[in-house]
């Protein structure tokens, strides 16, 4: 009788749950529909990352003409930001070091995933705003960032918890005065690009942030910011970014997560990495810093016998033997195209012991073995 009670409860609560839901139905469309589809009123602001390379090469070819016109002429220097959630603490000080130091790049091109993508506007418009990004690697907690709702998550929710704090988070600091000033910025014939994963059609998307900021559409401040909610949305633990867009005339509403979920980060677009043919007519550049928010060697640590324990050592592990094998491709492709590739990463003698997420005391510290790292090279 007391199991049938917990029964009917547990049933109880999942049809109030899912009678609450907010999420509006989503029709099956066929994956060219899909495929095809685009944001309405935006022009050319996006691309799958396994796109081919004809499409690579059409966005190119708009960034080259826009480099003769604006009279850019200095070799493209590229910096990636990879995923790392509250490790992102590393890229924030590092920027910072180099600030400090005086070498810091004005980067042509600034790519970044996940927490890099939160990262990335700020390090594309230099180093004026290092103090912005202290203060969200060093005082945000992870009350700033998710509130919880596991209940709702386990009985058929999107997910464990809310992003609501971390949407008030980019909208207070992602102003309309930085997205303008990003656009200012891609007219002069600088790149922000920014990964999501595309969930239901299992692709990495690249946004152009410069050309979504430079556009007339009034609704550019608030897809920018949907758009790095999404690439920091970790699948099941964060709710999913659904954006609108159309194809053909349908109305289609994408799921959009992590971009994380695809790879860590986005160097060169796969079409590129595969041709193997050098005498492809896209513009090589000149030099690629990616800071990866992690640690590239493995760590040996006894694991307890604990479910969830298990699951997020085995995710570890797998996200970071498939990081090392992309960034060997990576170091291959620079060779032979002559770029000078460096990697910045966290070593592994930096202690890494147990820390809540989003632990303030952790992050600082970690801020500043970035910037100490900053004078080392």
């Amino acid at each position: 009788m007391v199991q049938l009670r917990n029964g009917a409860l547990v049933l109880w609560l999942s049809l109030l749950l899912a009678g609450c839901a907010t999420w509006p139905d989503r029709p099956a469309i066929s994956a060219e529909t899909a495929a095809a589809a685009s944001v309405s009123g935006f022009a050319d602001i996006r691309l799958y990352a396994d796109a081919d390379i004809e499409k690579w090469l059409q966005w190119r070819g708009r960034w080259q003409e826009d480099r003769r016109q604006t009279g850019a002429s200095e070799p493209i220097q590229t910096l990636v930001i990879s995923t790392g959630s509250d490790k992102g603490a590393f890229a924030a000080g590092l920027l910072k070091g180099w600030s400090d130091a005086g070498i810091r790049p004005a980067f042509s091109l600034v790519t970044g995933t996940s927490t890099g993508a939160l990262i990335a506007p700020f390090a594309f418009l230099g180093p004026r705003h290092d103090d912005t990004l202290r203060t969200m690697y060093t005082t945000i907690t992870g009350k700033d960032v998710f509130r919880k709702h596991p209940v709702e998550g386990l009985l058929g929710g999107a997910s464990l918890a809310d992003t609501a704090p971390l949407a008030g988070l980019i909208e207070c600091y992602l102003t309309d005065r930085i997205v303008e000033d990003i656009a200012n910025e891609h007219r002069k014939g600088r790149r922000l690009l920014v990964q999501t994963t595309n969930l239901d059609a299992q692709r990495g998307v690249v946004w152009d942030i410069g050309a979504i900021a430079a556009s007339p559409d009034p609704r550019k401040v608030t897809l920018i910011r949907r758009v790095l909610l999404a690439s920091a949305s970790i699948p099941g633990i964060f709710p999913p970014v659904l954006i609108d867009a159309d194809s053909n005339g349908q109305h289609v509403t994408e799921m959009h997560v992590d971009g994380g979920t695809v790879a860590s980060m986005f160097v060169v677009p796969a079409a590129v990495m595969g041709s193997g043919d050098d005498s492809v007519i896209i513009e090589t550049p000149a030099s690629i810093d990616l800071i990866y928010n992690g640690t590239l060697q493995p760590r040996y640590e006894v694991v307890e016998p604990r479910t969830f324990t298990i699951i997020g050592r085995a995710l570890e592990t797998a996200i970071g033997a498939a990081d090392r094998q992309s960034i060997a491709a990576y170091t291959q492709f620079a060779k032979r195209r002559g770029v000078r590739f460096s990697i910045w990463a966290i070593a592994a003698d930096f202690p890494d012991e147990d820390h809540p997420f989003f632990d303030t005391e952790y992050m600082t510290k970690l801020y500043e073995y970035g910037r100490v790292t900053a004078f080392g090279q």
